[in-house]
This record gives structure tokens, C-alpha cells and sequence, in this order.
């Protein structure tokens, strides 16, 4: 079993599980009418992601980081709480270090695809968080933490999701 001390809350059962990409314990939230045999199936999928995909998800998290460090411009060094130097010329798996995993949410599944939704902080906008939505292996959305869920519509032309352009 990937999900331990499972337990009802007044927002759904909750547990906890470890994230092996961060070598993190991350709380997982269910919807009310998730199945544990699926919740089961989207942390095996959490742990087992692809190195497509992971890739991709540094990537796109480098591009958010980069995108907020310019939208600050004169202020960054007021709101900086980053422990490294992002530039464009940084490893995109360096940004793993600033990323802050806390919690695989569970939504109810819309059809047979495992869908992972996460939340996480991040050093470089701590206001907004970080939002990582995955289906079937493949990145769909990673941006501040707007609650799009796993089943969301992600706009190929949304420039706040930065997964696209990505693969350009």
C-alpha cells in the first residue's frame, strides 16, 4: 500500500504518502467519491513518473520561475527567498531544490485515465504556490495553483500554464 493512516476528515478521508521524486512525505486528499483502489493506482502512478515527464516538469517549472522573476523586475530582490540563482542558463532540475511538494489530490475520475493533481510551494512565489497536474504520464498543466483539478480543460494558448511551449 502507497497511502498510509488514511482517515476521514470533515473535507474527505486524508493520508499520507512519500513522494519518492522528493524523497518527501506528502499528505494525499480524496474526493468523497474516490475508490481507495484508485487512489492506490494514482500514487504507484506518482512514483513510477516517467523521466519524460519529470523532465518536463522541471522544464516548465524553470519557465514559471523565470516568467515571475521578470514579472517582479526591480523587486525581485524584495520578495527573492530562492536558495539558487535562476537564470536561463540553469539545469531546469536544479529548480527541483525550490519546489516544496505537500499534497496528491485525489479527484473523482472522469473516465479510465489515472489522473494526478498536486500541490505544492515554491521559493520563487510563495503567494500562489505551484500547481502540478499530470494525466496518464503526460504534464498538462504546472502553474500557480489556480484548483484546476486532474480533469481540468488546459487552453494550449494559456500563457500561465507553462507547460506549453515546453516541447517547442
Amino acid at each position: 500500500m502507497w497511502i498510509k493512516d488514511l482517515h476521514d476528515t470533515e473535507y474527505g478521508p486524508e493520508g499520507k504518502m512519500r513522494w519518492e521524486l522528493f524523497d518527501e512525505e506528502i499528505s494525499v486528499s480524496l474526493d468523497e467519491n474516490v475508490d481507495i483502489s484508485y487512489a492506490e493506482k494514482c500514487a504507484e502512478a506518482l512514483n513510477s513518473l516517467p523521466e519524460e515527464t519529470v523532465r518536463d516538469i522541471w522544464e516548465a517549472a524553470k519557465r514559471y520561475c523565470l516568467y515571475f522573476i521578470d514579472l517582479c523586475g526591480d523587486e525581485w530582490d524584495e520578495y527573492n527567498e530562492m536558495t539558487i540563482k535562476v537564470t536561463e542558463e540553469t539545469p531546469a532540475e536544479e529548480i527541483k531544490s525550490q519546489i516544496y511538494p505537500s499534497f496528491l489530490i485525489v479527484d473523482e475520475p472522469e473516465d479510465e485515465r489515472i489522473g494526478l493533481h498536486l500541490e505544492c510551494n515554491c521559493s520563487w512565489e510563495a503567494e500562489h504556490g505551484l500547481e502540478i497536474t499530470i494525466l496518464d504520464n503526460k504534464l498538462v498543466y504546472l502553474g500557480a495553483f489556480e484548483g484546476h483539478g486532474a480533469w481540468g480543460k488546459f487552453d494550449p494558448d494559456d500563457e500561465w500554464n507553462f507547460v506549453n511551449g515546453v516541447k517547442e
